[in-house]
């Protein structure tokens, strides 16, 4: 479920951004207040440049350098899914001077890759919870349908003829369609594509059905005309797109996939070194600049304690776990 899509239209916000990436030697901090020894600290983010992680870190490093009076580096090591990174990460010294900025897409690479070269849960050190996305279940209005029932009625009327598409195999919205197909049993054909562009192009032509958007993709192009939300993927109203009801509220019963990204570190890092790298995060995600900026790109600041972000990436796994025995994904 790697992050093909978490990426909306945003090109205004990466330039400030990646003018945010921390060049070593620029130190505003007299002291370091994370613990730190003398050098940079490398920011691993496993995509490309413009995905909602990579926008994370650009924008969290610099303050993070001003806390600390160290560098923090983002580097890209895009690749293999996210693996290429991770696995960087889950190498590295657990000293502090690594982190990983990545998404819960991560937790579900040994679920449909057949070779994962570390341990998804027990390789990493769980630092900080950032931040939320939304999905919205979208159709094209050639379907005719506008709620989620009527949605459902048509698809058991034509099963294994309506298709949907998703950013690729195992991606957040093939298993969010999965995982909705089985709660209310429904026949439907996935159609893989290779990233988000040219899925969301062929759902905009009318050539696949439906698709899983994240919400603030989605909502320009409902006002459009161009598509149809039917609701959405998290349990939770969502407070920003408070029109738009829970697909959990609309037969789909205890339907809730959520989208987030933090921030882990490799297994073994010093617990106080960890509570001092969240308690600087959860900090910095209370700023009020910060908070806006995230949210207008999709993104809804959470924080959570170290244990907690341990404890919800092992009930994740399970879950989709679940989600991939039910609809027959044979691992590539």
């Amino acid at each position: 479920m790697q992050d093909s899509d978490f990426r909306p239209g945003r090109r205004t916000c990466i330039a400030t951004l990646l003018a945010g990436a921390w060049a070593p030697g620029r130190l505003l901090a007299a002291t370091d207040t994370l613990g730190l020894a003398e050098k940079a600290v490398q920011v691993i983010v496993p995509f490309t440049p413009g995905t909602t992680p990579d926008l994370c870190a650009r924008l969290l490093s610099p303050r993070l350098s001003e806390l600390s009076g160290r560098s923090f580096v983002v580097e890209n090591k895009a690749g293999a899914s996210g693996m290429i990174g991770l696995g960087a990460v889950a190498k590295a010294a657990p000293d502090g001077h690594t982190l990983a900025f990545s998404t819960n897409t991560a937790l579900t690479l040994p679920l449909v890759y057949n070779s994962v070269p570390f341990d998804v849960i027990e390789s990493f050190s769980p630092v900080a919870m950032l931040g939320t996305t939304n999905f919205a279940l979208c159709v094209h209005p050639s379907l005719g349908v506008t709620t989620l029932e009527q949605f459902a009625a048509y698809v058991r009327r034509n099963p294994g003829q309506v298709n949907y598409g998703s950013p690729g195999q195992g991606t957040f919205h093939h298993l969010c369609m999965e995982m909705l197909a089985a709660n209310l049993k429904l026949d439907m054909v996935h159609v893989p594509y290779k990233g988000s562009a040219g899925a969301t192009t062929d759902l905009l032509a009318g050539h696949i059905k439906a698709m899983f958007q994240p919400m603030h993709v989605a909502v320009p192009m409902q006002q459009e005309n161009r598509l149809v939300i039917l609701g959405a993927s998290r349990k939770e109203q969502d407070t920003t797109y408070t029109t738009i009801a829970p697909l959990a509220t609309l037969g789909a019963s205890g339907y809730d996939a959520d989208a987030w990204y933090a921030v882990w570190g490799p297994r073994g890092m010093d617990p106080a070194l960890v509570g001092r790298y969240n308690a600087a995060l959860n900090g910095l995600l209370g700023d009020a600049t910060i908070r806006a900026t995230l949210v207008k790109q999709g993104v809804t600041p959470k924080t959570m304690t170290p244990q907690a972000l341990g404890q919800l990436s092992r009930e994740e796994l399970a879950k989709w776990r679940e989600v991939v025995k039910a609809a027959k994904i044979q691992p590539a």
